[in-house]
């Protein structure tokens, strides 16, 4: 069966087949923390001036197929356990899975350990990742894999620009990475016993926050969750620091990938982004406190469907365009 009817047959299978697996436990708060691959706080220790060495990586780690249970399924989702809450800023991210027979040694050239088969799961830029301590923290994965059931996988990292608020849980599992002041990256690197934790969803419902909003009359409109993406239940988009009983437009669209972010200066919101399509908008009323909802029922069956959500709000005040916005939701639905 070749990979688009697996994966079809596979999401018919969704309800039997949705879980999360995670490598090598489920505590996102356990294991020492770890700057690699996702950078450091600008001004630690490790990370003195704006630019340094650890602001560009590149890294690989390995799940096997004990670990991914061993049938094959759909991975639509990778999370990570941050050790400090905050936003994970990346001049460039890409992400990239590939099969590797388990038999097959893991070595310190990236290259060797990809076949021509592997798939780029995330290519993005000026990309923020807002993280919460002691969780899992979705990274936003823009196309799914079909696991064949069989194989190890391995999962690629390649990071510029980055800093996160104090970086991730880590394992004693090998990994191999590498890092520089500045890029491309080496063709090699270095093997160690450090690999970071991971969490591989697979067809389970997901959202995940991103990106960052601009100033308004009222303070940043901040986007946030509540309900689940999970098939059957209710999603909710909250939105705060709208201007008090004013209004606001919900946007969703299907893709974040390049021209997102797209910065709005040249319509007079300097500072202000928007990070999806408008292939939906919605109008909603705020309340004095400048807050409202936009609640989005998940109808039974729905697997797989990934889309992302922000606000503008109308502020007259904050702009010449007489918008504001708020950072962006990325839902992934399913069991």
């Amino acid at each position: 069966m070749d990979s688009t009817r697996l994966f079809a047959a596979l999401l018919c299978a969704g309800p039997a087949l949705a879980q999360n697996h995670y490598i090598p436990d489920i505590s996102a708060s356990g294991g020492t923390c770890n700057v690699i691959p996702f950078g450091d706080r600008v001004g630690s220790v490790c990370d003195p001036a704006t630019t340094s060495i650890w602001s560009n990586q590149k890294y690989q780690t390995r799940c096997t197929v004990a670990d991914l249970g061993g049938l094959p399924n759909v991975i639509t989702g990778l999370g990570f356990a941050a050790c400090a809450s905050g936003p994970a800023h990346f001049a460039t991210i890409e992400v990239v899975i590939d099969h590797i027979p388990p038999a097959s040694p893991f070595v310190n050239t990236f290259a060797s350990n990809l076949t021509p088969n592997a798939v780029t799961v995330l290519s993005a830029s000026s990309y923020t990742w807002n993280v919460t301590a002691g969780a899992w923290n979705e990274i936003g994965l823009q196309t799914s894999f079909v696991y064949n059931g069989v194989d190890d996988i391995v999962v690629q990292i390649t990071t510029s620009g980055a800093t996160a608020p104090a970086g991730f849980h880590r394992d004693t599992r090998q990994r191999l990475y590498w890092v520089g002041a500045s890029g491309p990256p080496a063709a090699s690197g270095w093997l160690d016993n450090a690999a970071g934790k991971i969490e591989v969803s697979m067809l389970t419902g997901k959202t995940s926050s991103h990106g960052v909003g601009c100033l308004g009359s009222n303070g940043v409109p901040a986007l946030t969750f509540s309900g689940s993406a999970v098939a059957g239940n209710t999603l909710s988009f909250d939105l705060t620091n709208g201007v008090p009983s004013g209004i606001a437009v919900f946007c969703a669209g299907f893709d974040n990938a390049r021209p997102f972010p797209l910065e709005l200066s040249f319509r007079g919101a300097p500072g202000c982004y928007a990070y999806t399509d408008l292939s939906v908008t919605v109008a909603l009323f705020l309340d004095a406190a400048g807050a409202g909802s936009f609640a989005l029922p998940i109808p039974t069956g729905s697997v797989g469907f990934l889309f992302y959500g922000q606000f503008a709000v109308l502020d007259l005040a904050a702009n010449p365009f007489g918008f504001t916005t708020s950072n962006y939701g990325r839902v992934h639905t399913g069991n």
